[in-house]
């Protein structure tokens, strides 16, 4: 099958099992200032088109696919989810720290790397590596979240699967 790669254009399945809130600026003020990072604008317009929920352009190479894109969800009870969560998950599973989870299924991330500052993030996988030293493996999948982006396409294209057992 010939991959569809994401152009700017129905980026969401709008019929998605979940999203959240539609979003609000201060929402995304109120999350920027608990993340202490700047989100990228291409991230913060899809969430302004639906916030968070299934993804019509879920794979990434041949082996990676996100399912869903977490979104900012602030809760009546003040309790934080979608991307507000992963400082929960980063202490829970020893994840790196300076990190925005954007997918996971608790083995496997896509997540915003802003271990060089708190602006232009990378992109990255981690994997569960089940190594007393290192217990995640991590993998740049793109330098900013446009390009990661323009890397997403439907269905799974031909060529050879993406090789995960490399580390930065």
């Amino acid at each position: 099958m010939k991959a569809s790669y994401y152009t700017g254009r129905d980026f969401w399945k709008k019929n998605s099992a979940w999203s959240y809130e539609p979003l609000k600026e201060r929402v995304i003020q109120e999350a920027e200032n608990q993340l202490k990072v700047q989100l990228p604008p291409s991230y913060i317009s899809l969430l302004k088109e639906q916030n968070g929920g299934e993804v019509h352009y879920s794979y990434f190479n041949n082996s990676i696919n996100m399912y869903f894109m977490e979104g900012i969800d602030i809760d009546s009870e003040g309790r934080r989810l979608g991307i507000l969560s992963s400082k929960y998950w980063i202490e829970l599973l020893g994840l790196p720290p300076h990190i925005v989870l954007l997918w996971g299924d608790f083995h496997h991330y896509i997540a915003l790397n802003y271990k060089n500052g708190s602006t232009n993030p990378s992109v990255v996988y981690l994997w569960e590596r089940h190594m007393e030293n290192r217990r995640w493996g991590t993998l740049q999948l793109a330098p900013d979240f446009d390009e990661f982006l323009s890397k997403l396409h439907r269905g799974r294209k031909e060529g050879k699967p993406f090789n995960t057992t490399c580390s930065f």
